[in-house]
């Protein structure tokens, strides 16, 4: 296999994920990891068309280059996701709160959020990428971090939740700090948390969730009870925000304001979070990128997030991104080091590429994750510079972005698609999720407190492992 060869190779396969990526990035509800599940599904054909790329190339490690088409897919995701995140599915009622990105979006800067999403992800490929060698050797065996931490994880992850449930103020009203009012948002909080922690056990612990799933046509595997994931975030976060939106006026909020102009430093003082944010989103289980941005946002005392105006709005999309990027080229680090896989692409990316070692310092053992680290790189240059030329799109598009018949078309996809992929257990999953994923813009809660669909079974697995 000739170094030329390789690198011809890895360029076609991110080229090739960057494009799938950058499309599922597009349609709303369908995410990178549900991607990666029909991947291994079809496992056989696809390491079939990659060992032809390779040979025609001169690469014959066709695992590999799946890798990289996966990793690549992964970053393009998470770019031009920004467009949807920001036009579909805006609330026309203020009485329910409102994500930073719908919020810009109502005041007619809907741009701006795109522009802020796709810059901190930028942002986030490029500082993990130079931060990647350091945060190793500090988590990895050579200082080990990691391994002092696991020996607490379980307890970590309950002190986290605690700090995300107190911290809430609401979302519906002005702060306030009046000790009834705390108190009560409190108690929203901390029922949201544990009943989404208690669905969350029922489908990573049970008997009738944790089976696998019958195999997609023509497909090669079957599908792992892991994509449950896609019905049950589907149900708690997808779904909601897009019936709540269904009330709002046709055409609405389509204008895109003009003349804002970022300064280079703009965001300098959340580019150290957005590291620590990866570092969290990378390494350490259950940690997502809004529970992750959430949590630097309250170490940093920033009023970021939910119920925030349009600077405090376009900052949280920024670190929100840069920490979902970051986190992305972080785990690449986890799953050569500590051999862990904290997403559903990585956990694809284990399979194709067969048994791993840990990194021993080896200059042989750095060919697989310099080709992914590369993959990356190369998908969010083009993704960058794809996004921004997009704007005149959106402006033409946005009238029809926000319109209820592409809501309910997005809907109805995203209940075929749970349907197809987990049967009967996914939309019974989904309804159930749904049901509590309405409750929190209804009642003034942060979204996040959802996320104990994770942070509960994994902080009780930690305790009782």
């Amino acid at each position: 296999m000739s170094d030329i060869g390789l690198i011809a190779s890895i360029a076609v396969s991110s080229t090739a994920g960057f494009i799938l990526g950058f499309v599922t990035g597009l349609v709303p509800g369908l995410h990178v990891n549900n991607v990666a599940a029909a991947v291994i599904a079809y496992a056989g054909t696809m390491l079939g068309c990659f060992a032809v790329i390779g040979e025609l190339l001169g690469c014959d490690a066709p695992g590999l280059l799946i890798s990289c088409f996966l990793v690549s897919a992964l970053v393009s995701h998470n770019f031009s996701e920004a467009a949807p995140n920001t036009f579909v599915g805006v609330p026309a009622s203020d009485a329910v709160s409102v994500l930073p990105a719908h919020r810009l979006a109502k005041a007619g800067l809907g741009w701006l959020a795109v522009r802020s999403s796709i810059d901190g992800s930028m942002a986030g490929v490029l500082l993990a990428t130079v931060m990647i060698v350091p945060v190793c050797l500090c988590m990895g065996p050579w200082i080990g971090i990691y391994a002092a931490l696991k020996t607490v994880m379980g307890v970590l992850i309950i002190l986290f939740s605690v700090i995300l449930v107190l911290s809430d103020r609401g979302s519906n009203d002005p702060i306030s700090d009046s000790v009834g009012d705390r108190a009560r948002i409190a108690m929203i909080a901390t029922g949201i948390f544990m009943t989404s922690g208690l669905l969350g056990m029922v489908v990573l612990e049970s008997d009738y969730f944790c089976s696998d799933l019958s195999p997609l046509p023509f497909g090669s595997e079957p599908i792992s009870s892991s994509s449950l994931l896609l019905p049950l975030f589907a149900g708690l976060f997808g779904l909601p925000t897009l019936l709540l939106s269904l009330s709002q006026e046709e055409g609405a909020y389509v204008e895109m304001a003009r003349g804002i102009k970022l300064s280079p430093g703009t965001y300098r003082s959340e580019s150290l979070l957005a590291v620590f944010g990866g570092l969290l989103v990378g390494w350490i289980p259950g940690m997502t990128s809004g529970s992750s941005a959430t949590l630097c946002a309250i170490i940093a005392r920033k009023p970021l997030g939910e119920g925030c105006g349009v600077d405090a709005s376009r900052r949280f999309i920024w670190l929100y991104s840069a920490i979902s990027s970051a986190g992305a080229v972080l785990s690449i680090g986890a799953l050569f080091v500590i051999l862990r896989a904290r997403s559903g692409v990585m956990d694809a990316v284990t399979i194709f590429l067969g048994d791993i070692d840990p990194f021993d310092g080896e200059m042989g053992d750095l060919v697989a994750p310099c080709a992914l680290l590369l993959s990356m790189m190369l998908s969010a240059i083009a993704s960058h510079s794809l996004m921004q030329s997009m704007r005149g799109i959106l402006k033409r598009g946005a009238k029809h972005l926000l319109s209820k018949r592409l809501t309910i078309t997005c809907i109805i996809f995203i209940c075929v698609l749970a349907a197809a992929l987990t049967g009967f257990r996914g939309i019974l999953l989904m309804s159930a999720a749904c049901s509590l994923g309405l409750l929190p813009p209804r009642l003034g809660a942060r979204r996040i407190h959802l996320m104990g669909c994770l942070l509960v079974p994994i902080s009780i697995s930690f305790l009782t492992g």
